[in-house]
């Protein structure tokens, strides 16, 4: 496929060698599967290299796999992992089905999804890892409701139907510039709007169960008018003091009416959205924020979030992990 003759020039993000089938199945959170392990007496020198960059809830990696090899997709891994082929013909071994082929094709590995791939020697694929947070966040915000638990995407996604094909070349256009230093994209300031159009433009191509909904936008708009100005307003002002009552004052509707009308529409109330809201802007924050300038307190304190205890034990039960510990990340993102 032409959109993913990715170019090879001195400024693009190096190529890294990989010398080992452990190495490359640890590199996007894998094991060597049995299966590998059988094969690793009769199989001459290991032969894996990739490139890989990250910003914020994403990670890519444009792969070139001289040797079979076999991995796990790992359980504990906590991203959606999409990978599209554009030489070779890797398949895919689910638990719950069939062995899939994805040459030509995306194939979508769910977090913690018990999977195993078999890399053929002379693959070259683009792998997009993206956090599951994320990929809910953008479903909730496009369904109108606070929180979607975990999105079920079909097993593939196909690059022949009108998205599937403009969703590969988003994906392509990012790659070109993001694995090339001096890229427009590969700075914060332009790369994380398209990253978040990447993300709902998946919601749009692959299938899930709300995939309709979302293509056709009836959700939002099926809202009272209403209760959609008062979702707008928190979504364009959460670090700011509000109240009920100011929120039902800017909305033109009642207290009574405006918390009713939150409880039929998204199944909470405004103030829970409102802190729904803060608490994935300071998650963004942290993501994003360098250790050595930011500090959790600061954060905190800029998304609304007064009481630090609370703030922490609520990140945590969201994102599986300390406000300290998501910050810290970019650190270790630095040093490698």
């Amino acid at each position: 496929m032409s959109d993913f003759e990715i170019a090879q020039e001195s400024e693009a993000a190096p190529w890294i060698a990989v010398t080992s089938p452990a190495e490359a199945a640890a590199a996007y959170g894998g094991t060597v599967s049995q299966l590998q392990k059988k094969r690793a007496q009769r199989t001459g020198p290991f032969s894996f290299r990739h490139r890989v960059e990250d910003i914020g809830p994403i990670t890519l990696s444009d792969i070139d796999i001289g040797s079979e090899f076999c991995a796990n997709g790992g359980e504990q891994r906590w991203t959606y992992f999409v990978t599209v082929v554009r030489h070779g013909r890797p398949e895919v071994l689910r638990a719950a089905g069939p062995a899939v082929t994805i040459a030509g094709e995306a194939a979508i590995i769910s977090p913690q999804e018990d999977t195993t791939v078999r890399w053929t020697a002379g693959t070259k694929a683009l792998c997009l890892q993206i956090d599951r947070h994320t990929i809910e966040e953008a479903l909730s915000d496009a369904l109108g409701r606070q929180t979607v638990a975990h999105v079920e995407f079909g097993p593939t996604l196909s690059t022949t139907t009108t998205a599937g094909r403009a969703w590969t070349t988003m994906l392509a256009m990012l790659t070109q510039q993001f694995l090339h230093r001096d890229g427009v994209l590969h700075r914060p300031m332009t790369a994380m709007p398209f990253i978040d159009s990447l993300v709902r433009g998946l919601l749009i191509a692959a299938d899930h169960p709300h995939r309709h909904e979302v293509d056709d936008g009836r959700c939002p708009h099926s809202m009272p008018k209403t209760i959609r100005t008062a979702i707008d307003i928190i979504e364009a002002r959460p670090h700011l003091p509000m109240t009920v009552s100011s929120l039902a004052a800017q909305s033109n509707i009642s207290v009574r009416s405006l918390q009713q009308g939150f409880r039929r529409t998204l199944g909470t109330t405004p103030m829970a959205y409102l802190r729904e809201v803060r608490l994935r802007r300071a998650h963004r924050a942290l993501s994003d924020s360098d250790p050595s300038i930011a500090t959790v307190l600061a954060i905190a304190n800029q998304w609304g979030f007064t009481n630090i205890g609370r703030f922490a034990a609520m990140h945590a039960a969201r994102y599986g992990e300390t406000p300290s510990t998501t910050l810290g990340r970019c650190r270790v993102r630095a040093r490698t």
